[in-house]
């Protein structure tokens, strides 16, 4: 295996990983040793690309960075016992045979899934704000940089390192808080959480920086992470059909070039029928009781897009109208009010490049592409090409992800063909 697929390959395996081995490490070390924990973590996969670039991939290579990991933790558990004064957690033992013994158990798939909804449910103590607590858990649970959790958050990269800096500080004064028997699983935590999953697959949906449009293995994370928690609960059943309903679309939604396409130029024969069902499975269980979120409202407006034969039969004014329900929920997101001026743009009536002006606005959206690229497609629905060209070069110039800028290219070269 050459270089860029073990890189490739590594990257897959620290969205699949990363998150497990902070649990366990959390557990091991404290909340008060979150850099420590990350410095293992970083650690253990530069030591798989070193070694695997001269022995190879071994053949079950989550395993192997599982059991990196855990060699390091205890090597440093020893070296911390020699030169101080060192209280184990409550799972250790002081005798050489209980320690082992102890940390093999906590390295056991069950002991890693519960650590993992301790540290999930830590992350979103009441003693965080909420936007901290999706901040810190974003970053601990599930590898996020500071660019992600900014174009996630819609905000500024010093705002998200101060938050951060501020959050380990208080998680610090929850040191043994992983150790208690229970945690407790209140309302308002798993809200949280539940947001916390969502903006994480919207990562994967759509990442920020990567060369790759699309981060499968985060989506897959956060669906898996999704399934720990209560299945009784309707509000995760609705989060887990939007992820499905959105997942099936992922074979269509790039051509070969890792260029998006849009859900008109989209082959609807290559959406995910397995998928598709599966979100309607988790459709039918979000709607067994009158609780209404903003989660069963987007599972809603998703499920009409998987169940329209082609994109001329979409029912946009179903879907205008669930995101002006959205935005009642909602009223403070700029994004929900875009998708909603998008959907209207394909009815006759408003005038919805006005409605782009107005909330052009918006502070949160003055940093991103996606209002003038919205207004560039309007234009050329429209047939006003140089508009929609010009339109498409700003948001060429303000774009990030290389995805985005090689859409915004082609779209604007489009413009001069037609």
């Amino acid at each position: 295996m050459d270089h860029n697929n073990i890189h490739q390959l590594t990257a897959h395996l620290f969205r699949e990983n990363s998150g497990k081995m902070a649990a366990v490490l959390a557990r091991l070390f404290g909340l008060g040793q979150m850099d420590r924990v990350q410095d293992i973590i970083q650690d253990t996969f530069e030591t798989a690309l070193s070694k695997w670039r001269f022995s190879g991939v071994p053949d079950n290579p989550s395993g192997w960075l599982m059991q990196v990991a855990k060699n390091k933790a205890v090597n440093m558990l020893k070296k911390e016992n020699r030169i101080q004064s060192f209280s184990p957690s409550a799972y250790l033992d002081h005798s050489d045979t209980g320690f082992e013994a102890s940390i093999d158990m906590l390295f056991s798939p069950g002991e890693i899934r519960d650590g993992q909804l301790r540290l999930l449910f830590t992350c979103c103590h009441p003693g965080l704000s909420p936007k901290n607590q999706i901040i810190i858990t974003l970053h601990i649970l599930c590898g996020f940089g500071i660019p992600e959790i900014a174009n996630a958050l819609l905000m500024h990269e010093e705002a998200v390192k101060k938050a951060l800096s501020r959050s380990k500080a208080t998680l610090r004064k929850l040191d043994r808080i992983l150790q208690a028997p229970v945690v407790t699983l209140s309302g308002e935590r798993i809200k949280t959480v539940q947001t916390v999953l969502y903006l994480m697959f919207n990562e994967g949906y759509k990442t920020t920086r990567s060369t790759e449009a699309i981060d499968h293995d985060l989506c897959f994370e956060a669906i898996r992470l999704a399934r720990l928690l209560d299945g009784k609960n309707s509000e995760t059943n609705a989060l887990l059909s939007l992820m499905f309903f959105d997942l099936s679309r992922f074979p269509a939604r790039t051509d070969g070039h890792e260029e998006w396409l849009t859900l008109e130029e989209q082959d609807r024969s290559r959406w995910n029928r397995v998928f598709i069902e599966e979100g309607y499975h988790y459709l039918d269980r979000a709607t067994q009781c009158r609780i209404l979120t903003r989660f069963h409202i987007e599972a809603i407006i998703a499920s009409l897009h998987c169940s329209a034969r082609t994109f001329e039969e979409t029912n946009w004014e179903r879907i205008a109208y669930l995101y002006r329900q959205l935005e009642l929920l909602e009223p403070s997101s700029p994004l929900v009010a875009l998708n909603r001026i998008i959907a209207e743009s394909y009815l006759p009536g408003p005038d919805s490049i006005q409605a782009l002006d107005k909330l052009a606005t918006d502070p949160a959206l003055k940093r991103s592409f996606l209002i003038p690229a919205a207004r560039g497609d309007i234009y050329r629905r429209k047939g006003e090409l140089k508009k929609a060209r010009k339109a498409f070069e700003h948001a060429l110039k303000i774009a990030v992800s290389p995805a985005d800028k090689r859409f915004l290219s082609r779209k604007m070269r489009q413009c001069e063909s037609l």
